[in-house]
Formats: C-alpha cells, sequence, structure tokens
C-alpha cells in the first residue's frame, strides 16, 4: 500500500498474507483478506501500488499463472527469484507484463 506521485510508486506499508494454495508453485489470497487490506490502506490515505511474491525454483519472470491471476492494471507486480537471489518489478496491462525500474531508497523509522 501507498502513494503514486507522477507514476513514481511510494510504499508506506506491506502486508503478508497467507497463500490458500498452499503451494510453492502458485498463490491464491482470500478475497476478504484483499478486501480488508484495501479498505484499512484506504483509511491512512495509501492506495494498492502493488503485490509481491516470490519464485522459489525459477527465475524472476512473470510466469503463465502470473499472467492469468494478474487482475490490477498499472500496479506493479514484484517477484523475488529465490534462486538466483534477484528482485524484478513489471507493470500489468492487457497486452502483459513490462518490465520496470525498482528504486530502494533509505527509510526513516521512528522508535517509540
Amino acid at each position: 500500500m501507498g502513494t503514486v506521485k507522477t507514476r513514481i510508486r511510494i510504499v508506506k506499508s506491506v502486508e503478508a498474507v497467507e497463500n490458500l494454495a498452499r503451494s510453492s508453485w502458485s498463490y491464491r489470497i482470500a478475497p476478504e483478506e484483499l478486501y480488508r487490506i484495501l479498505t484499512d490502506g484506504e483509511e491512512r490515505g495509501e492506495s494498492l501500488v502493488g503485490f509481491y511474491h516470490s519464485h522459489p525454483f525459477w527465475d524472476a519472470e512473470p510466469s503463465r499463472l502470473d499472467l492469468e491471476l494478474a487482475s490490477f492494471p498499472e500496479i506493479s507486480y514484484l517477484i523475488y527469484s529465490v534462486k538466483d537471489r534477484i528482485l524484478e518489478s513489471y507493470i500489468w496491462a492487457d497486452e502483459g507484463f513490462k518490465k520496470e525500474t525498482v528504486r530502494v531508497s533509505k527509510r526513516k523509522t521512528t522508535s517509540g
């Protein structure tokens, strides 16, 4: 969840969810969990900026399943290849995925 400023997505919060598929080859998010994340984010003034998942045994490129499950256009889909230790990000549109650049910057944190 985060904000978008002139096509730059700024991640403000990250939510881990249970994989209902219980598989290293597939994934499924409970609709009620996604709804909760979206509404909680909206209350904080954030919107959906992307999804992330890992590919344990193959490259950090969208799979056929990733394309079949993609349903949110113009957001980031981050894929981490565990075997190669590489993170890639893609934007999904009707014609498929397009690679995008990811920049990780230092984050200010506070303790309390």
